[in-house]
């Protein structure tokens, strides 16, 4: 009767574990796609870079005012933390460099 909860609270650790390595990776490769978006590279030339970089990841932008923002959105995948967090969000801002 332990083991099984001591099994799913080892599980639910060691995806927590990835999805933040999954957070901080997306915060940079986000960081990084709204710099070169800041710059005035060519929308298309960054989503296939973070493709790239990250297929899972879906990729928005928008002009805030004098800001750039990216957000990066993928899935935490299939486990015990999916039933508790669905997915990694990030958001990054630079100011518009143009």
């Amino acid at each position: 009767m332990v083991l099984p909860v001591i099994m799913l609270i080892l599980g639910l650790c060691l995806q927590a574990i990835a999805a933040l390595g999954m957070q901080l990776t997306n915060a940079a490769l986000a960081r990084q796609a709204a710099g070169q978006l800041s710059r005035g590279t060519d929308v298309s030339i960054v989503v296939a870079n973070m493709a790239a970089a990250n297929a899972a990841a879906l990729l928005a932008h928008e002009h805030d005012g004098e800001l750039v923002c990216v957000t990066l959105r993928q899935s935490v995948g299939a486990g015990p933390l999916s039933l508790l967090v669905h997915e990694v969000k990030v958001r990054e801002c630079v100011v518009d460099a143009n």
